[in-house]
């Protein structure tokens, strides 16, 4: 509901400055909601260690920052609406703003790229309080699953229990994209009769209250 997302607020200390205050009510950006997440949200990069990686991306340096692990991190792309950061060699992490009426929404996938690219995709309001039904249905083999399908059901559903995808939003035009990666998983004789029977991709879409196919 409406109240139930707030933006992102602050809690100066009594000290604090006129103009942290002012910083403090400044609009929110991706990379602001990057800084200001929760440690369980990026749980191997501290905050200073993002601020250092906002830093250098902002400086056009490709000097890494060192995670929790001590693996490189850093900013990939980043915009008002969304930032996408490497937070090692095998995973990344795009963080958008989705408009919901006057409210805004957070969105947050992640991409683990081993032993093929997969996305999971959480939502959150701007307190980080996890928003669990009502946005997006994860799709199922039949969504992904073309007509011709049909004939070979029994076969697919027991060569496929579950379909490996990357998930990429673009917020300029609030498209969430489904890439199927099944081919770079499954053994060469399986993929060459799987594939043709599965979409490539499927794409949602962002419509103000939920993604929609």
């Amino acid at each position: 509901t409406s109240a139930a997302l707030q933006p992102i607020t602050f809690n100066p200390q009594p000290q604090a400055t006129a103009s942290a205050e002012a910083a403090a009510q400044e609009p929110l950006t991706a990379t602001r909601a990057f800084t200001e997440a929760p440690a369980a949200i990026f749980p191997t990069l501290d905050r200073m260690t993002r601020l250092d990686m906002v830093d250098y991306f902002n400086s056009g340096s490709p000097k890494p920052s060192k995670n929790a692990f001590k693996g490189d991190s850093r900013i990939i792309a980043a915009s008002d609406r969304s930032i996408t950061i490497a937070t090692s060699d095998v995973s990344e992490i795009q963080l958008s703003l989705l408009e919901s009426g006057n409210d805004t929404i957070l969105m947050v996938i992640n991409t683990l790229k081993t032993p093929a690219p997969d996305s999971g995709v959480r939502f959150y309001t701007t307190r980080w309080k996890e928003i669990t039904k009502g946005l997006f249905m994860v799709p199922l083999l039949d969504d992904w699953m073309l007509p011709e399908a049909q004939k070979r059901r029994d076969d697919l559903e027991n060569t496929v229990p579950f379909v490996l995808a990357s998930i990429t939003y673009d917020p300029q035009t609030a498209t969430l994209t489904l890439k199927n990666n099944l081919g770079d998983f499954l053994p060469d004789d399986d993929s060459k009769w799987v594939s043709p029977l599965l979409h490539s991709q499927l794409v949602y879409k962002w419509n103000g209250k939920k993604m929609t196919k």
